[in-house]
C-alpha cells in the first residue's frame, strides 16, 4: 500500500512513474512472478483433490524438475523487483517520448500471456509415473 500512496500522492506522483520504463519493467515482473506462481498452485490444488478422492500417485521427477525451474523464476522475479524500484526512483531511463500506456499495455499482456501459459501447461502437464516398488525388494 506504501508503494501506491509514493507513486500517486507522494514522492514524485504519477506523472514520473508514469514515463518511467523501469517502472513498467518492475510491474512486468510482478506479473511474472504473479504468473509464474499459477503452474505450481494448480499442480498442488490438483494433487490435494486426486488425494482427496483416493487417486494420489507420488510426484514424478519430470514434475518436480518443473515445479523447482518455476520457484527459481519467481524467486529471480523478486530479487530484480527491489533492483528495478532503486533505479527507477533515481530516474535512470526516465523519457517522456514513450506513451505510458504503450508501456502499461506491456506489462499486461506479459502477465496475460504468461498467466495463459502456465495454466494451461498446468492442466495439460503429464507427469512421468514413478514406479513404487523398492530395490530392496527386488533381491
Amino acid at each position: 500500500y506504501s508503494g501506491y500512496l509514493r507513486a500517486v500522492e507522494y514522492e514524485k506522483g504519477f506523472d514520473f512513474y508514469a514515463h518511467e520504463p523501469l517502472f513498467w519493467l518492475k510491474i512486468a515482473f510482478v506479473g511474472v512472478f504473479g504468473a509464474s506462481s499459477f503452474f505450481n498452485t494448480v499442480v498442488i490444488i490438483q494433487r490435494a483433490i486426486a488425494k482427496r478422492n483416493g487417486n494420489f500417485t507420488p510426484m514424478g521427477e519430470k514434475l518436480s524438475n518443473r515445479m523447482i525451474r518455476i520457484c527459481n523464476a519467481e524467486l529471480t522475479a523478486i530479487a530484480i523487483i527491489p533492483l528495478t524500484a532503486t533505479f527507477m526512483a533515481r530516474g535512470v531511463g526516465y523519457s517522456q517520448d514513450i506513451p505510458w500506456q504503450a508501456e502499461a499495455t506491456l506489462a499486461a499482456l506479459v502477465f496475460g500471456g504468461l498467466s495463459f501459459k502456465y495454466i494451461k501447461e498446468a492442466l495439460t502437464f503429464e507427469d512421468n509415473p514413478v514406479s513404487l516398488t523398492s530395490s530392496a525388494s527386488e533381491d
